[in-house]
């Protein structure tokens, strides 16, 4: 069995849940708010997964926090500790909170509440073996990083939020001869469709859909 150890912390990186501003995608098939109140719910269920499931310390990394209630209660409710993202694209953003954190840590996205105990096992173990690893999503992008040791090559030049994150990081990595361990591929709740299939396994999101009908 591995033993829990706080020295190598999981951080969740999440926007605060404001209406217009979060699961923009979505709107197409949903209101502005309805969008944000999915975006809560995959919120606070990544969240209580990562706390259950994972060895070390969970840190959660809001970008425009400004007091959200929804968050202050997800404080209050898992006595997790919040973290201010910092400016810049989404690489800066993880550069600096592994710059803040140092090595071994791991970084993981709210948008795949889906990740498994296996994974988060995965990952720690690898981890703890001094090795890297990524978390593929069907998109083309990633779900999860996780380093030990500094790697910053990874997180210059890619077009974050398009579909070749994650061949363009593994390219990355192959230049810098960096191994990144494969974890399981996940998807993001990102469409529709992904709400959709969501909802068959995360009850509070299927039972929201129902109450909008």
């Amino acid at each position: 069995m591995i033993k829990s150890n706080p020295n190598i912390p999981l951080v969740l990186f999440a926007k605060a849940p404001i209406a217009g501003q979060v699961k923009t995608r979505l709107t197409t098939d949903c209101s502005q708010q309805q969008a944000a109140d999915i975006a809560e719910i995959l919120l606070k269920e990544s969240l209580a997964k990562a706390i259950r499931y994972w060895p070390g310390k969970v840190y959660l990394s809001i970008w425009q926090f400004e007091q959200h209630p929804f968050i202050v209660s997800l404080l209050e409710q898992f006595n997790v500790e919040l973290l201010l993202q910092s400016t810049g694209d989404l690489g800066e953003k993880m550069q600096k909170t592994f710059d803040q954190f140092g090595y071994p840590a791991a970084i993981m996205g709210c948008d795949a509440p889906l990740v498994t105990q296996e994974t988060f096992k995965h990952t720690y173990k690898a981890l703890s073996a001094g090795e890297n690893a990524i978390g593929p999503s069907e998109d083309g992008g990633y779900y999860l990083i996780g380093l030990s040791q500094p790697a910053p090559v990874l997180f210059d030049g890619v077009s974050w939020g398009g579909s070749s994150v994650l061949a363009q990081t593994l390219t990355l990595a192959s230049i810098g001869k960096i191994e990144l361990v494969k974890l399981r591929e996940s998807y993001d709740v990102d469409r529709w469709d992904d709400v959709l299939r969501a909802s068959t396994e995360i009850p509070t999101l299927q039972a929201y859909l129902k109450s909008q009908d």
